[in-house]
Formats: C-alpha cells, structure tokens, sequence
C-alpha cells in the first residue's frame, strides 16, 4: 500500500471527476470514466538521461487502448484524493521500479480524450535506470533525442498515442 491507495491500478480504482476547471466533483471507477464522458486527470512523467534523450515506452500489443503505439515515459491516474505530484512519484515507482526524487512540475494542459475533458500535469525527470517494468503493460523503452521522435513521427515509422503527441507538443513550446 502508499498512503491509503492501493499499489495495483485497475479498472475498479476509484478516480476524482473533475469540473473544467479541474475541481473536484465527485468520483467514479477508472473503467467507466470514458463512458460516462466525465472530465478526469492524469500524471505523464518525462524521464531523461545523461544526454538529454527522452525516455518513451511501448504499450503492450494486449493493451485496450492505443496497442504497439509509442507514448510517455511514464503516466497513469490519480487517485481520487490523490495530488499530481504523489501521482507522478507512485507511478515512477510502479511502471519503471525506480524511486524518482528528482522530479519537477512543468506544467498541466488539458485534451478532448473520447468526449472528455482529461487534465494532464507533466513532470520532468532524469534517469539512466536500470528499469524493472512488466511486459505485459509496457513492449519495451527506448531513449531517443525528441527530434528524432520526430523524425519518427513524421515519417510514420513509429506511432506515438494521442496524449504523447499533445504533450510533446506542449513541452517543446
């Protein structure tokens, strides 16, 4: 358990709804949020190593949502309750086995996800790992320049998921 939450992330985790000023309304479980078309939020960590090449994950081809594409180092749900920053720090540690105390906020933005608002609070990070992380969720890491994602993104030889790509966005401006 961290805090009262939880370690394992489900369907059946119970997540804040939020307003769209990202206040909280009320809560509901992390399954149903997309069909009920209820605002959200969500933490993306950017991890870097020594020479400045952002870490990006693959899903896993058996993932529901956005199978084989490429996205963010690290991201998940928060719980209901559940700062960002808390959010960021538990996810590091679930998806990738490292203890990151080296993040820092860059900011939060916001994005149409299936016909609901989804808030998004990026933090940026650095570390050469090693990296535990299972694969069954994530195909496998790779650390790469951001321009030469994309170049990758250009040319479609890599697909990148439609958070990833707004927050790579967001990052660059």
């Amino acid at each position: 358990m961290i805090g009262c939450h939880p370690t394992v992330v489900s369907e059946d985790m119970v997540i804040d709804t939020v307003d769209d000023r990202d206040v909280p309304t009320g809560t509901i479980k992390r399954g149903e949020v997309l069909q009920s078309h209820a605002n959200f939020r969500v933490v993306h960590i950017f991890l870097f190593n020594l020479h400045d090449d952002l870490l990006i994950q693959q899903l896993s081809t058996s993932r529901e949502r956005h199978p084989g594409e490429w996205g963010s180092s690290v991201a998940g749900y928060l719980f209901a309750g559940e700062s960002y920053a808390a959010a960021a720090q538990r996810r590091v540690l679930q998806e990738l086995g490292i203890r990151q105390t080296g993040l820092r906020y860059y900011g939060k933005t916001s994005m149409s996800d299936a016909g609901c608002k989804k808030f998004i609070s990026l933090f940026v990070g650095a570390s050469e790992g090693p990296f535990r992380f299972d694969r069954e969720i994530i195909a496998q890491l790779d650390f790469l320049p951001i321009s030469a994602i994309n170049t990758l993104r250009q040319r479609g030889e890599r697909t990148f998921t439609p958070t990833f790509r707004h927050l790579l966005e967001f990052y660059q401006a």
